[in-house]
């Protein structure tokens, strides 16, 4: 649950096109979504007379058992070992392969290739090489049985229980000014306690992804209480005394981060932040909504009019309607807060503001993009592996990681101007990174960095958009055949099925419903129930809209 004070500004269209809405309802292919269990998985203890390879394999197992700080895979450890081990350190997924060895009398070797890790803060990562890590275990005999001493401090887990037992949340951070939240994706044990884990992420600070994201935390926060307290609801962090050292703004900044945060947890109802166990009256303050909504309806080029599809209606922008259309865009970058849009052209780039602006005299190579600042993002064709920035009537060209030889395909800068997706194709490879946006005093982007690669199962993209904040929908290609994928900004993903001949993609910031494909035949298609469904709308330019 969400507890926050949203300011809405209301735009006001007026004016209506007509277009047809007659056509055939197809769908385009099944939607594989992933499924949730809460079964609770209670692995066995240790046997009586086991041998040291079943009481290695049996903690190993018990990996999937978080419960109780993972009360059970203590069980397989000595006294002294079960105080110290830290299975939060570090989560291995392991792939099918693993194997054990003898190293020495009582020594085993454990080694498994590995599909992904999560640190001890909850940040997910892959690696897009292979790779294959082995850890040592000692063992020493207790009441006669064998026990293990010597544990690294980690968890290792099959990716079906990965899959059953983890989730993904999410710590709030700010942008810049603080104007804005940028939501930064965790992923902890279900059945552990994603509460305390979430709290004390929060506090610690945003992770290496988002290097210019802001806190209102101070440095040396820490959350002084485990676990967070928690009754019919109501959520009480406790924190280091350096909080009450603050102003009165930034205990206001931390508590909203602690409540958009925590909210976003099942039966988390109320948020308040204590210290040595006696909670702090914070005067309550308007807050920033942590994934705003832009208008849920598909905005459209269509038959010169341009503006929200309202079923047989064009609900037109009036106020540069005239000016964009007669510029024939190929492609339109709409920001409603600013009333700002990057147009692309057969024979250019353009800004379209209370003037018309051309930014480049040359095509861009993907569509170009506005943000809040103003600025569009467009790819030049003489440089296809670098994004070009427009920024005042300046540029500025950026470079990622990825070859000179790669061809960068799709772009779209987050809602909050915080991260920027980029699409690239390499030499029969496609991949997504999400990048951090690093701006000046006015809001202008300087550079980017902290790029993270989503996990996107594509040979090829071919357009990207932002679903919502932690989200960004795919159109790609593998082994020929095009599909939808969902990747989460710090997770897994999902595919999407296969819409019918998309050609470009547009989100919404409600997710998977909010999301739009256009066909090549200008057919608009909008997931619905187990596949795709045509609206029975056509456009020339299915736009993205801020």
């Amino acid at each position: 649950m969400r507890r926050a004070v949203l300011a809405v500004a209301v735009l006001v269209l007026s004016g209506c096109a007509t277009i047809p809405t007659a056509g055939p309802v197809l769908v385009g292919g099944p939607i594989t979504v992933e499924s949730r269990t809460e079964i609770e998985y209670l692995p066995a203890g240790p046997a009586e007379g086991a041998t040291q390879r079943e009481i290695l394999d049996g903690f190993i197992a018990a990996g999937a058992a978080p419960q109780n700080n993972f009360r059970i895979a203590r069980s397989f450890l000595t006294d002294a070992a079960a105080l110290t081990w830290n299975p939060a350190r570090e989560t291995i997924v392991r792939g099918i392969y693993a194997s054990v060895k003898v190293s020495a009398a009582t020594e085993l070797t454990y080694f498994t290739t590995i599909v992904s890790r999560v640190d001890e803060n909850g940040v997910f990562s892959t690696s897009s090489r292979p790779e294959s890590r082995d850890w040592q275990f000692g063992f020493t005999r207790t009441d006669g049985e064998w026990r293990l001493s010597v544990v690294p401090d980690l968890t290792v887990v099959s990716e079906s229980t990965f899959a059953s037992t983890y989730d993904e949340y999410i710590a709030y951070f700010y942008n810049h000014d603080r104007t804005a939240f940028v939501p930064d994706v965790r992923v902890f044990a279900r059945q552990g306690d994603p509460v305390t884990s979430v709290a004390r992420a929060v506090i610690a600070g945003p992770s290496q992804f988002l290097p210019n994201a802001s806190t209102a935390f101070p440095p040396g926060s820490e959350l002084t209480t485990a676990p967070v307290e928690r009754e019919a609801g109501n959520t009480t962090v406790d924190v280091s005394d350096t909080v009450v050292e603050a102003s009165i703004r930034d205990q206001q900044d931390m508590l909203a981060q602690l409540v958009a945060s925590l909210g976003e947890i099942t039966d988390v109802t109320s948020t308040v932040m204590s210290v040595n166990r006696v909670s702090l009256t914070i005067p309550t303050a308007p807050g920033i909504e942590p994934n705003p909504r832009v208008d849920d309806r598909p905005l459209i080029l269509y038959d010169n009019s341009f503006g929200y599809s309202t079923d047989a209606e064009i609900e037109s922008i009036p106020s540069n309607e005239a000016r964009l259309v007669n510029l024939r865009p190929t492609s339109i970058s709409y920001d409603a807060s600013t009333n700002a849009t990057a147009v692309g052209t057969r024979t250019g780039v353009f800004l379209l503001t209370d003037r018309t602006e051309r930014v480049s005299d040359r095509e861009s190579l993907v569509d170009p993009q506005i943000d809040g600042s103003r600025s569009v993002w467009w790819v030049d064709p003489t440089t296809p592996h670098q994004v070009s920035v427009s920024i005042g009537g300046g540029r500025i060209v950026l470079n990622g990681p990825w070859p000179r030889t790669a061809q960068i395909v799709g772009l779209e800068v987050a809602r909050e101007g915080a991260r920027v997706a980029i699409g690239v194709n390499d030499r029969g490879r496609g991949y997504v990174l999400v990048g951090a946006i690093s701006v000046d005093e006015s809001g202008r982007p300087t550079g980017v960095s902290g790029f993270r690669r989503l996990t996107i199962a594509a040979d090829s993209i071919i357009d990207l958009a932002w679903a919502d904040s932690t989200h960004v929908a795919v159109l790609g290609s593998r082994n020929g055949v095009i599909h939808a994928e969902l990747g989460t900004v710090g997770g897994g993903s999902r595919l999407l099925g296969q819409p019918q001949n998309p050609a470009r993609i547009s989100g919404g910031n409600a997710g998977i419903t909010g999301l739009v494909v256009i066909a090549g035949n200008g057919q608009l298609w909008k997931p619905r129930g187990a596949g795709w469904q045509s609206t029975g709308v056509p456009a020339d330019v299915l736009a993205t809209q801020r």
